[in-house]
This record gives structure tokens, sequence and C-alpha cells, in this order.
């Protein structure tokens, strides 16, 4: 089914359950639309305004979801993998257990949005994505490219960052309790005030890493490599790890 609404407003239209597949929406005032558990494979939906839209269980596998507007929709459970999210507005939607594997949301803006166990799959491209006090707990950033990105205050945790890229990151007031960060490249990233109990560092590198009143108590560091780390303070780290930072350099700011 290949159809084309860019002048058509359906809004209001019963299309509960129903096959749009690569169907063309771009630009389309679709408001409060109800596409649950819909087949939106291939579809268009750029620059279309999608605020407050029902999307839940939907499939928007490779869709153009590019600039559009998707502030406080419900896309929890739907298949976005290999969408193109780019520049889209995302403020405060809900995408609970959404599946986002290698999805482009490059520029997007999920600020406030709650991404729990989201599954971002491998490879998916997050440059300069806004994740602003969003809820991240237990969401998945296997092998992310995150460079650029902006998690302040947002809760990670237990969220798995395992062999991502984490260039020019802003996680200052996030909660990575318990994250996974093994692997991870951490690269003139700011942490100040971050929660980082319990989590794990193993094999990750940290280089030009702020971490200026965050919490490092009880982190694993096996295998992990520090260089130019600012702010870190030694208070209520176990002697062992004290030791190992200091192999590595480290000056505590106590």
């Amino acid at each position: 089914m290949n159809q084309d609404f860019v002048d058509e407003d359906i809004r209001n239209r019963y299309v509960i359950r129903t096959n749009w597949n690569e169907i063309n929406f771009s630009g389309q005032n679709l408001i409060g639309q109800d596409f649950s558990g819909n087949n939106l494979n291939g579809g268009n939906f750029s620059n279309a305004n999608l605020s407050k839209a029902n999307l839940n269980g939907a499939i928007l596998i490779n869709a153009d979801l590019s600039n559009a507007n998707f502030e406080g929709a419900n896309l929890s459970h739907a298949n976005l993998s290999h969408a193109n999210l780019s520049n889209a507005n995302l403020v405060d939607a809900i995408l609970i257990e959404a599946t986002l594997d290698g999805v482009d949301l490059c520029n997007a803006n999920l600020s406030g949005a709650n991404l729990s166990q989201a599954f971002f799959g491998l490879n998916p491209d997050l440059c300069s994505t806004k994740f602003t006090h969003a809820n991240l707990t237990e969401a998945t950033f296997i092998g992310a490219n995150l460079q650029g990105a902006d998690f302040h205050g947002a809760n990670l945790q237990g969220a798995d960052f395992h062999g991502a890229n984490l260039k020019l990151l802003n996680l200052n007031n996030a909660n990575l309790y318990h994250a996974n960060l093994h692997r991870a490249k951490f690269t003139d990233v700011t942490m100040r005030g971050a929660d980082l109990f319990g989590a794990d560092l193993s094999r990750a590198t940290l280089d030009k890493v702020d971490l200026y009143d965050a919490n490092f108590v009880d982190v694993k560091i096996d295998g992990a490599k520090f260089t130019e780390i600012l702010g870190l303070s030694s208070s209520g780290l176990s002697r062992e790890i004290q030791e190992e930072l200091k192999k590595q350099g480290v000056q505590f700011n106590d």
C-alpha cells in the first residue's frame, strides 16, 4: 500500500491496526492521531505534527520521521529500527521499551522523555541528541555514537553503554547508578555531580573527563585507563581504587 496524503487532513480518522506501509504524511497535521499497532514501515512523516499522537506498538521500520513533532506522543513498544528521527522533537514523549536499533537521532530533542528499557541496538547514531532530564533506566546503547549528546540530569540507572563513543558528552548531574560502561570511550566529557555508584568502567578509557563532585564509590575500574581526570574526590573510595588511580596520574580534589 503506497498512498499520498500530503494535501489531506486525516485527523480523527479511524486507523487502528491498519496497514499504512510506505504512506506519505509529510508535513501533515496529525495531532492526537491514533496509529497504535499500525504497520507504518517506510512511511514518510517528515515535518509532520504528531504531538500527543498514539503510536503505541506501531511499526515504523525505515520510516522518515525527520523534523517531525512528537512532543508528548506515546511511542511505547514501537519498532523504530533504522528510522530517521534526525532533528525530531520528542520532548516529553513516551518510548518505554521502544526498539531503536540503528536509528538516526542526530540533533533530536528528547528532553524529559521516558525511554526506560528502550533498546537502541547496535551502532545507533545519537550525535548531539538532547536527553536532558530524560528517564533512560535500563536503556541499551551498545556501541552507540553519542558524540556531543546532552544527558544533563538524565536518569541512566542500569543503562548499558558497552563500547559506546562518549565524546564531548554532557553527563552533569546524571544518575549512572550501576550503569554498564564497560569498554566505553570517554573523551572531553563533563560529569560534574554525576552519580556513578557501582558503575562498571572496566576496560573503559577516560580522557579529559571532569568528575568534580561526582560519586565514584564502588565503581569497577579493572583495566580502565585514566588520563587528564579533573575534580575527582577520594572520599569513599577504597584504598585499592585510590592506589590504582594514583598510579595512572590521577590527582584527587581533596
